[in-house]
């Protein structure tokens, strides 16, 4: 079963090269390497059906133009198809600049090859000079791509013109511009593809960036207030006992104490019993199904639980149940378990349901990738795990562990 981790970004299964991981879950990338697939195995696919017409065409040109036209036309289809197989992003995207700039110079370089005898067949290259559009689509700006497609077309249609019999009534324009328009539609839906992709990939750019921004944010208030209670009830306290008294034992005792309390950091101002906090636990399970049975567990020696830890496994929990709802499938059966330890938190939440190829998790779902994984990668002492395989379940485990020190605030002084 496939396993994710909070420290993987991506709803991706671990593997070597992590950013080549990254890279590939990109809408951008990925629409690319399908378009690049598909252009490379469309040449590939005509190859053997032209073969007849390649050795008409062969029997009319100058030896040296067949070779050298197949090289620059297949060739670097041939290496834009294995370079998109293998995810080799540079290689594929050189390749399909090559594949139309080749297809480009083979059609040019037709007319001083040809030996001016009509051909008995249709020419081969004129059939397949969409593809070579499209290849500059997913590689090349648009503008260049119609570009392309201007300087592939009309030498080949031109060419396919002249090297018909004289019993051939073909209009030249109609059928040039039948194939331009023809082919016109193809270039512009992978040009659109290309900017939806983009758009998605900014869009989901932005929604992490936002998350991260809210988590900020309530990281700065909970530190504003952690700021708040110790000028309260420190700071504030010992100025207003040294207005009182003066410059006292037991006023340096507290301004001593106060400026220890300054330097210790940070300090955990609210916390809540371990009873309560799995309250809350068991409240936001059953506010997302309330027929959910849950294994919740105590132990005597729980220690009390910092607040936003709590809100945070809170939501992480409730993410994981819902998700399960959604997904498992109507007959999936789950389980919903917690225990709070004198070392922490362990939740698990589990199904019998679906499951699922991480792999095959679109980018742009942050279900899993921000309000589980993300949650708990951001909480000090926090992990999470996900394992899953299609038809195998679902396994989300969560746990955050009380690394810090067991910092109380004491009453304020006198």
């Amino acid at each position: 079963m496939a396993t994710l981790s909070p420290a993987t970004p991506q709803i991706a299964p671990a593997q070597p090269d992590h950013a080549a991981v990254q890279s590939d879950q990109a809408a951008e990338i990925r629409i690319e390497r399908l378009f690049s697939i598909f252009v490379g195995a469309g040449y590939l696919g005509y190859l053997p059906l032209m073969a007849g017409a390649i050795g008409n065409a062969a029997e009319h040109t100058a030896a040296w133009w067949t070779p050298s036209a197949l090289l620059l036309v297949f060739g670097p289809a041939v290496v834009l198809l294995v370079a998109a197989l293998t995810r080799h992003r540079t290689v594929a995207r050189w390749a399909g600049r090559s594949a139309a700039g080749g297809f480009v110079v083979a059609a040019v370089s037709f007319g001083p090859a040809w030996d001016g005898h009509p051909i008995p067949d249709y020419l081969w290259f004129a059939i397949i000079s969409g593809l070579a559009a499209l290849a500059a689509a997913v590689t090349i700006s648009p503008r260049w791509a119609f570009i392309t497609l201007i300087a592939a077309t009309i030498p080949a249609n031109v060419y396919q013109y002249l090297v018909r019999d004289s019993s051939n009534t073909h209009n030249l324009l109609v059928t040039m511009l039948f194939a331009f328009s023809f082919t016109l539609l193809f270039l512009s839906a992978a040009i659109m593809a290309m900017r939806t992709g983009r758009v998605l990939d900014a869009t989901r750019a932005n929604t992490y960036a936002e998350a991260a921004a809210a988590a900020a944010a309530t990281a700065r208030r909970s530190q504003r207030s952690h700021i708040d209670a110790l000028l309260h009830d420190w700071v504030i306290s010992t100025m207003l006992a040294a207005g009182r008294q003066g410059n006292t034992e037991s006023v340096r005792r507290q301004a001593a104490l106060t400026l220890d309390k300054l330097d210790s950091g940070p300090i955990v101002l609210t916390r809540v019993p371990a009873a309560t906090a799995m309250a809350q636990l068991r409240a936001g399970v059953l506010e997302v199904d309330l027929t959910q049975p849950i294994d919740a567990r105590i132990d005597e020696a729980a220690n009390d639980i910092p607040a936003d830890v709590i809100d945070i496994i809170d939501a992480a929990i409730c993410e994981a149940v819902r998700n399960s709802i959604r997904h498992a499938g109507p007959g999936a059966r789950r389980t919903v378990s917690m225990i709070i330890t004198a070392d922490g938190i362990d939740a698990t939440v589990i199904d019998d349901g679906t499951g699922f190829d991480p792999a095959d998790v679109a980018p742009h779902r942050l279900g899993l990738a921000v309000s589980i994984l993300g949650r708990l990668r951001a909480l000090p002492g926090g992990s999470a795990e996900v394992t899953t395989a299609p038809g195998e379940g679902t396994r989300v485990d969560l746990r955050w562990t009380n690394t810090a020190s067991d910092v109380t605030r004491g009453p304020a002084p006198a």
